[in-house]
This record gives C-alpha cells, structure tokens and sequence, in this order.
C-alpha cells in the first residue's frame, strides 16, 4: 500500500494524513497502573500521588478533602450554650467549605482547626454554666429550707 507521497505503509498500519501523528511533545502520559511524573496529572481513573503531604489533591496529611471536616452541626448546636462563641463558630465553618471549593485546602483546614477550637470553647462554658446552675438551685433550696416563716404568737 503506498501512501499519496509514493511512500511503502507497513503491512496494518494506516496511512497517517499529514500533520497528524503521534504528539511531537514527548511521552504521553504515564500507562495504566504506573504514577504521573512529578507535576503532571494522574491518568483518568488514577489516584493522584506527590503534591505536598502524600497521596492526595494537595489535601493536608495527604488523605481526601472531604476529610476536612467543617464541625457545621457541633457550631449550630454550641448557640443554646454560648451563643456569642457559636456566630463565630458558624462563620469559620462556612469558611471551611469556601476554602475547599476554591481548592485552598490549607486555609481551609486552617478554619476547620479554629471551629472545632471555637466549639470546645463554648462546650466547657455551657457545661459549666450548666454546672453551676444547677449548685445555684441546690444552694437555693438549701436556704429556702432552712428559713421559718412563722408569723403567729406560736413561733
């Protein structure tokens, strides 16, 4: 089979129309099964590897971004126990979802640390706050106890 430059095709190859090709770039990709050059993309259906951390998109301590938590149910419930704490904590986890989404996954494990600080914070002051409540009652009872009401010649 000659090609239409009078030139011999091999025995099952097609004759490859001029300018297309194999790419003049280098290499393509890495094949199935092996890891993309540092700095290159990972074939489709590959796990990513490097970046900084380990194996990951870049997430920190290299593990998926979805392990970033963003605590958003622990901040909504710290608001029944200190809720000038809590508006604080439910910003900083609306940052954490920003951040993933704009793929800064540093910044966002970064507000994921400040919220779950945040809610701890609140937790300790509404369980002590809780704490002592409940020795305020007891006191009280205490002292309403103890105290006569009499008022008549009988006392």
């Amino acid at each position: 089979m000659t090609n239409p430059y009078g030139q011999q095709q091999p025995y099952g190859q097609q004759p490859q129309q001029p300018g297309y090709g194999p790419p003049s770039g280098g290499m393509p990709a890495a094949p199935y099964g092996q890891p993309a050059p540092y700095g290159q993309p990972a074939p489709y259906g590959q796990p990513p590897t490097g970046g900084f951390g380990a194996p990951g998109y870049g997430a920190p301590g290299g593990g998926d971004i979805n392990a970033i938590k963003d605590y958003k149910g622990w901040a909504i419930g710290c608001i029944f126990l200190c809720w000038i704490l809590a508006i604080f904590a439910i910003m900083k986890s609306n940052e954490v979802g920003t951040y993933k989404m704009q793929g800064n996954y540093a910044m966002a494990e970064q507000a994921s640390r400040t919220t779950k600080t945040l809610c701890l914070i609140a937790s300790i002051i509404g369980a002590l706050g809780c704490v002592l409540t409940i020795v305020w009652i007891i006191v009280a009872i205490v002292a309403a106890s103890s105290v006569s009401y009499c008022t008549g010649y009988y006392c």
